[in-house]
């Protein structure tokens, strides 16, 4: 009776150890399936370092259109060579300075050019004068009796021996308005008699200037002058005026 007890017990204990024994081969196996199944950690690469390089290709060309030309390298400029001093063998003198020019003067009652240039004498007479005449350097006068008396109120060319007229009084020649406009420059020849008095008369244009023709002859005939002495005595001469006339600067 306490055999079988004894074989029960030992029965016992031997099916609780294979047991035991079984669960723990069944957690070991499953553990190491658990760790086989799980992926291996690889060990970290370091970073790797980027590095840009930049190729230079052939230049894709269209067909159809032609490459563009390269630039041609300038050729560097030549030296030029020094010039050499020639010493001259003639040395030309230098020129005169020149003379300076007196501007004409403004047509006014004070500076107007007023001068005739002397006769020309008598056509048909002696080129020598007259040789039974007793007066020295006096020209031939027409009308002018021995002795240098007149036989009356004939008017005598201007002429060598007699004196120039002087201006008394009178209207000044200004310019008028329209010649003014037309900015005209230039010299105005009147031939005038002068009588033994100082008037002036019988004035007429030689030489004229336009839009100033009027204006001349009027102040002309309104002048007065001193008489044109000849040998000491008052006469009437037929002179010539010349009256140049610039515009106001």
């Amino acid at each position: 009776m306490f055999k079988s007890v004894i074989e029960r017990q030992r029965a016992g204990r031997l099916g609780m150890g294979l047991w035991w024994s079984v669960a723990v081969h069944a957690g070991l196996f499953g553990a190491v399936l658990v760790i086989s199944s799980r992926p291996a950690e690889l060990p970290e690469e370091p970073e790797k370092e980027h590095v840009l390089t930049l190729y230079q290709g052939r230049q894709q060309v269209a067909k159809g259109y032609a490459a563009p030309a390269q630039p041609k390298q300038a050729t560097p400029p030549k030296p030029r060579r020094p010039k050499r001093t020639t010493m001259p063998t003639q040395i030309n003198p230098l020129p005169a300075d020149p003379q300076p020019v007196e501007p004409e003067p403004v047509a006014n009652a004070s500076d107007t050019d007023e001068t005739v240039p002397p006769g020309d004498g008598i056509p048909g007479g002696d080129p020598r004068g007259d040789p039974n005449s007793t007066v020295i350097g006096v020209p031939y006068i027409p009308n002018l009796g021995p002795g240098g008396d007149s036989t009356g109120e004939e008017v005598l060319p201007f002429g060598q021996g007699m004196t120039q007229p002087v201006l008394l009084g009178g209207p000044p020649l200004e310019y008028t308005d329209r010649a003014l406009m037309a900015r005209v420059e230039g010299t105005v020849i009147a031939k005038c008699v002068v009588s033994r008095e100082g008037d002036v008369r019988d004035c007429r244009i030689l030489k004229g200037l336009a839009h100033m023709d009027e204006e001349v002859l009027d102040a002309l005939h309104h002048r007065r002058y001193s008489p044109v002495t000849f040998q000491g005595r008052p006469q009437s001469v037929s002179y010539v005026f010349t009256l140049r006339f610039k515009l106001p600067r």
